[in-house]
């Protein structure tokens, strides 16, 4: 090829970097006229290896990249990435195929036998959920998540009072009982005045509250649905009991523990009222002051009225009651309604004598065994372990809300 005209095609062909086809074409073409057909045929066949030569360093990166790619699913994966995928179900079948003369030859009461799984080596966990081994399953979804504290926006005795959690079986509780001594002021000769703490203690187990509810399967075709209104039902029932258990349960709950009241009032508001301020912080020597009462229902609206017998007027004491929005306020006092207090009666104390603790937090499981399965049903579970302390007794007063007539 003539040396001029093959600086002219080297030329060309650098200044087609980067142009369109159709610039090529005409570029091409007009040189095709410039230096005739056999010179355009050569700059063709030129121009097509350097494409081939691109292309090719192309290929290459890909399948070093590819390559990486592999690597690094191979460490994900902790096994090949194009091996297939194994569940336990695939599994158990190679295992009873390969020993199947083993299981023919088995006895009644020969013994423990030991059968290793075949091709079990990386079997990733999710190898055993209920999707990987039936494809047509529908799949339950377990929620041991701690659950909403409020349903509804009821408050309720276990999450106003201090809070605590332990890792133990058992709490064993501190009682406060009557100090000797005290502090005093000295008068710069002789000992110091002497404090006598006296502590007594209490052991108070944790007690598991549940229960359980079986629903049918078609149910959980609106899972989301199904599951939020369990969540909020089943925790109210599980709160509902866990107020009983703070109040009543036996030995350990604030009732049976509270002192009665002792005071000379007749009228209800003011019985409360001197339990909680009167009673509560003499007895206490002013170490703890009611914070909240406890009635039913029923009697905290009789008492939000209080109506008088004579004139039919409702009169209720100047800026120490309140009865609003369902909420009644009596000089301060916190009010908490609940059925697992007795008609007629009140409950008085100082949360700071007290504390709620939980072993487990209240949580919701879904089960599905053979017996269930059979049937066509789902059980859910809902349950939290705690206990109750209280530090003293004397913090605590119940007593009737109208007393009997003399």
């Amino acid at each position: 090829m003539d040396e001029k005209i093959k600086a002219e095609l080297d030329t060309l062909v650098k200044g087609l970097e980067g142009k369109t086809s159709l610039e090529v074409k005409n570029a091409l073409d007009a040189f095709e006229a410039k230096v005739g057909q056999t010179i355009k045929t050569e700059a063709k066949s030129l121009f097509d290896a350097e494409i081939e030569a691109v292309k090719s360093e192309l290929k290459a990166d890909i399948k070093v990249v590819q390559k990486h790619a592999d690597t690094i699913d191979v460490a994900m994966q902790g096994k090949n990435a194009n091996a297939p995928r194994k569940s336990f179900n695939d599994v158990l079948k190679s295992t009873i195929e390969a020993n199947a003369e083993l299981f023919k030859n088995l006895k009644p009461n020969s013994g423990t036998t030991n059968i290793e799984l075949v091709g079990a080596e990386g079997l990733e966990h999710k190898a055993m959920s209920i999707g990987a081994n039936f494809g047509e399953a529908t799949q339950l979804y377990q929620d041991a998540r701690p659950l909403m504290i409020t349903p509804y926006g009821n408050p309720f005795l276990g999450d106003i009072l201090p809070q605590g959690s332990s890792t133990g079986t058992k709490l064993v509780v501190p009682k406060e009982e009557a100090a000797t001594g005290g502090i005093d002021v000295w008068s710069g000769s002789g000992d110091k005045s002497e404090v006598n703490y006296n502590f007594g203690t209490q052991e108070v187990p944790f007690k598991w509250i549940a229960g359980w509810v079986i629903v049918d399967r078609e149910m959980l075709d609106d899972v989301a649905w199904l599951t939020s209104y369990l969540q909020q039902r089943l925790l109210l029932d599980l709160k509902k009991r866990e107020t009983a258990y703070i109040l009543n349960e036996a030995v350990t709950g604030m009732i049976p523990l509270a002192t009665a009241y002792d005071g000379d009032f007749t009228n209800g508001i003011e019985r409360i009222i001197d339990g909680a301020y009167g009673q509560i912080v003499d007895s206490t020597d002013g170490g703890y002051s009611g914070t909240h009462l406890i009635t039913r229902g029923r009697d905290a609206v009789k008492i939000g009225l209080n109506k008088a017998s004579g004139s039919g007027e409702f009169d209720l004491p100047n800026g120490s009651m309140s009865f609003a929005a369902g909420n009644l306020g009596i000089a301060g006092l916190s009010s908490i309604t609940t059925t697992s207090i007795a008609e007629n009666n009140f409950l008085v104390f100082d949360a700071a004598a007290t504390q709620f603790v939980r072993r487990l937090q209240p949580e919701l499981r879904v089960f599905e065994d053979a017996t269930l399965a059979k049937q066509n049903k789902i059980m859910f579970r809902i349950e939290e372990r705690a206990a109750l302390a209280v530090y003293n007794n004397s913090a605590l007063v119940t007593g009737l809300i109208t007393p009997p007539a003399v």
